[in-house]
């Protein structure tokens, strides 16, 4: 996502309801927000896969530990 700037003018509204720039527009971040850049399909990818995993590794541990403690008492 790129943010742009109206410089040397003002934003403006036009009959059809879309924004004009009176002046020059210029690109001020060519990132994503927070300055990040953006994630690819395969980074996106990654970071869902180790998510699952992770979810899935607390849920057996706290199920081994449940199951583990019911069977001592």
């Amino acid at each position: 996502m790129s943010l742009i700037e109206c410089t040397d003018g003002e934003w403006q509204q036009a009959q059809d309801g879309a924004a004009l720039c009176t002046g020059t527009l210029e690109v001020v971040a060519g990132s994503g927000p927070f300055g990040l850049p953006p994630l690819t399909y395969e980074e996106a990818n990654a970071i869902l896969g180790a998510v699952v995993l992770l979810f899935a590794t607390v849920w057996g541990v706290k199920t081994l530990s449940r199951l583990i403690t019911q069977t001592l008492r």
